[in-house]
């Protein structure tokens, strides 16, 4: 009973791109079929669901969200990207999809005069997608197709008269975009790349003091040993040099030694 909990254990972590090692890799000619497979089955299940369940139908929600079309091309093309992984899937469409409704409900919602009515969109626009940058930046949950979200509720009266309603669209979507990302892109490739932070790539602190300590006696070793200089065939004697060339030398020399 335990090999096979292990083993189920082992196939939900490979589909949540959590194992060791890095993945093969695959002829591009694959990458791209996964590719088109991945989006044209995720936007395939988004299209059919907004337009053939009766719920959705009956609060006239649109087919898809434009921005669905962008995020997929980072979720299954460009899976290793920082913009696509799930942190900034999840959490820029949410942002953008709350600050787009709440200016779309500040701007055209409080009794804006016709006269103005044009420009408070526009404005409101604009305005919906530089506080979305701003707070994807300060939460780095930064995902390019997350401008568009933020636009949609005041460029498209259909999605602005989804009021609230269009931060559950959004997120369900993005549900759906992730789910289907996680079964496609693991099938040869791995997704994702981290859940919620990259891995430092700095060595650990031990490490650096190590390689500064034998980085010190390597500059030793060659200071003794350094006698004459070879440059296209012509040795150089060090004595010719004068003290500044030879510390320029010595620290090259230094530089590409091995230990």
């Amino acid at each position: 009973m335990s090999d096979y909990l292990d083993e189920l254990v082992r196939w939900i972590q490979h589909f949540l791109g959590r194992r060791k090692g890095t993945p093969r890799t695959i002829p591009l000619w694959r990458t791209c079929l996964w590719s088109f497979f991945g989006a044209f089955l995720g936007l395939s299940v988004l299209e059919i669901l907004f337009t053939y369940t009766k719920v959705f139908q009956d609060l006239n929600v649109p087919m898809v969200a434009a921005s669905c079309g962008a995020s997929a091309v980072l979720v299954y093309g460009a899976i290793e990207a920082p913009l696509a992984q799930p942190r900034a899937l999840m959490g820029g469409n949410l942002i953008a999809s709350f600050i787009g409704v709440c200016i779309h409900k500040l701007f055209l919602e409080i009794n804006t005069p016709e006269q103005y009515y044009t420009a408070a969109r526009w404005i409101g626009g604009a305005t919906s997608v530089s506080l979305t940058i701003v707070c994807m930046q300060l939460t780095k949950t930064t995902h390019p197709p997350s401008g568009a979200t933020a636009l949609l509720p005041l460029a498209q009266v259909d999605i602005g008269n989804l009021g609230w309603l269009y931060i559950g669209i959004m997120m369900l979507s993005s549900v759906i975009l992730l789910v289907l990302a996680l079964l496609i892109d693991n099938i040869e490739r791995r997704y994702p790349v981290y859940w919620w932070s990259a891995a430092t790539l700095a060595p650990p602190k031990n490490d650096i003091e190590t390689s500064l300590a034998t980085n010190d006696s390597s500059k030793e070793t060659v200071a003794e040993d350094f006698r004459s200089l070879v440059i296209f065939g012509e040795t150089i004697p060090v004595d010719k040099l004068n003290p500044d060339e030879e510390e320029v030398l010595r620290n090259i020399a230094a530089r590409f030694h091995t230990p």
